[in-house]
C-alpha cells in the first residue's frame, strides 16, 4: 500500500529529526537546571525504595552528640528530618523543611518549637503552624529512644 498526500506517516529523515529535536530539548533542559543556584536535583526517593522513614541515631557518633542534651537538635542531612531532644527530656522528630518555601528549619529549646529562618514561620513540637506564612505542618515521625544504649530511632 502507497501512502497518499494526506495520509499521517512520515518519512525516516523526518522522524530523525524530530528524534533529535527532542533529544537536544532535554539535554538543554538539563544543563539549564544544572546552571540554577541549587544544581543538586533531589533524589525523588530518599529511603532507598522503601518509601518508609525507620532508621536509629548512635548518639555517641560525633554528628549526633548534641541530642545527649536537652535542648539539643540535629538535621539528618540524607532524610531531611530534624530530631530535638526536649527541655521536658522527650525525643521529637519532623520533617526539617519548611512547608513554605523549603528552607531548612531550626528548633527552639526555650519554646520547644521550630522556626523557619527565612520567613520566620513557626511549627509548634508536633509539627503543626503556629505562625504562618507557612500554612501546611511539618510531618511528624514517631520516636523511641533507648538511653542505656545512646540510640534514637526514628520512624512512621
Amino acid at each position: 500500500m502507497t501512502p497518499t498526500a494526506d495520509s499521517k506517516t512520515i518519512d525516516r529523515k523526518e522522524f530523525m529529526k524530530q528524534v533529535g529535536i527532542s533529544f537536544g530539548a532535554i539535554l538543554l533542559m538539563n544543563c539549564i537546571q544544572s546552571c540554577g543556584g541549587d544544581s543538586e536535583i533531589p533524589d525523588p526517593d530518599p529511603n532507598g525504595g522503601s518509601g518508609k522513614v525507620d532508621f536509629t541515631l548512635d548518639l555517641n557518633n560525633a554528628s549526633y552528640t548534641t541530642l545527649k542534651n536537652k535542648g539539643g537538635f540535629v538535621v539528618v542531612k540524607p532524610q531531611n528530618i530534624i530530631v530535638a531532644h526536649t527541655n521536658a527530656d522527650a525525643f521529637i522528630a519532623v520533617s526539617a523543611i519548611c512547608t513554605h518555601e523549603s528552607a531548612t528549619i531550626g528548633y527552639r529549646a526555650a519554646t520547644n518549637d521550630f522556626l523557619c529562618p527565612n520567613h520566620q514561620s513557626e511549627f509548634k513540637s508536633d509539627g503543626t503552624v503556629q505562625k504562618g506564612p507557612a500554612t501546611t505542618a511539618l510531618k511528624k515521625y514517631s520516636i523511641s529512644s533507648d538511653l542505656t544504649n545512646n540510640t534514637v530511632r526514628i520512624f512512621e
